[in-house]
């Protein structure tokens, strides 16, 4: 008797990151002058746009000295090193997996804690921390580049609303994620209610065994929130190194238009940087759509779109297939170490 096929069910995810592919190809088949494209890609500066994956490795070193200062804040002991290596990973995890622009948060957090065997809630605090610091750069960058498009340009009115929406939305993001942190109450609450959603699907679970540990993790990640609030001087070096790697990651898109010998107004590469980071919140960032939204958005914002295309292709280079193949391995090395220590623990149990 043969086994019975299994019915076929089409990858949502992979079916958008099609899409997203298709749609990027016909703009360029449809508005884009190929030929000229190809001869601005050509004369690329190699040396000056090699400084931008220098630029892009010092703006996860930055990442990594955030994270590992508020780490020493809570009194995790980690290493500088640690802290690089696990960055990296969490920018694998972010460029991959879709989510609500929370996988890289995650995936440290766990990552940490199986290596180490720290208190996850601490490494949680940790990792909240530095993604609020984040979001409020981002926010900021924003709102600069905004303004400074709406003082020097003659800007259409339906564009800068629709970037004062996605301002707005992600200033409300920021509250939500502020109060969360700081009110024991709300993640109680939405504890309950993911609780109440496993139930509808597994009636047969019994979630009070999960319900005592996330609890529990809750509780220490609530104090860790309160142990940075009570330390405003330890904010201090975290928050210079957040901004400085903010200026990293956002240059290598200047270092791109550089490369092609093209100037740039400063608040087009905010605008389009920040736009272009929000694809993170809804997991599709790996191929197509992204450069799509930068290309679009570089052309409505006056760059000729051979350029914008040439820029697209040059700063997704490094930030997603170069940051892919250092994260990746950055990834293979952490959990090969971790089975190994594992490994040593249980032979010595």
């Amino acid at each position: 008797m043969e086994p019975s096929k299994k019915p076929f069910r089409p990858n949502l995810i992979l079916i958008v990151l099609i899409a997203g592919l298709i749609a990027f190809i016909v703009y360029l088949i449809f508005f884009v002058d190929m030929a000229q494209v190809a001869k601005t890609l050509s004369e690329t500066n190699l040396a000056i746009y090699a400084a931008a994956f220098l630029t892009y490795i010092m703006f996860t070193l930055c990442s990594a000295l955030v994270w590992h200062s508020l780490l020493a804040s809570l009194s995790v002991k980690i290493t500088r090193r640690k802290a690089f290596l696990l960055t990296w990973v969490g920018l694998f995890f972010d460029a991959t997996v879709p989510q609500l622009g929370w996988s890289a948060e995650v995936s440290k957090t766990y990552m940490l804690s199986k290596d180490s065997n720290v208190d996850s809630g601490r490494v949680g605090a940790s990792v909240v921390g530095q993604k609020i610091f984040t979001m409020t750069t981002t926010i900021m960058a924003l709102s600069l580049g905004l303004g400074l498009l709406l003082f020097r340009y003659s800007f259409p009115l339906a564009e800068a609303l629709l970037i004062g929406l996605v301002l707005g939305l992600s200033i409300l993001t920021l509250a939500v994620v502020y109060y969360v942190s700081f009110k024991p109450s709300a993640t109680k609450t939405l504890l309950n209610w993911a609780i109440k959603v496993a139930l509808f699907f597994r009636k047969s679970w019994n979630p009070q065994n999960f319900k005592t540990k996330a609890e529990e993790m809750l509780g220490s990640f609530h104090v860790g929130i309160e142990q940075l609030k009570a330390k405003p001087k330890a904010l201090v070096q975290p928050i210079v190194f957040a901004v400085l790697g903010f200026v990293f990651e956002v240059s290598v898109m200047f270092i791109a238009f550089a490369a092609l010998g093209q100037p740039v107004p400063v608040e087009v590469v905010l605008i389009v940087f920040t736009l272009t980071g929000t694809l993170q919140t809804i997991g599709v960032a790996l191929v197509g759509l992204p450069e799509l939204i930068m290309s679009v958005t570089l052309w409505q914002l006056g760059i000729d779109s051979s350029i914008a295309v040439s820029v697209a292709l040059l700063t997704r280079l490094v930030n997603l297939w170069f940051r892919l193949v250092v994260s990746y391995g950055a990834l293979q090395w952490t959990g090969i170490k971790i089975i190994k220590q594992n490994q040593t623990i249980n032979k010595q149990a």
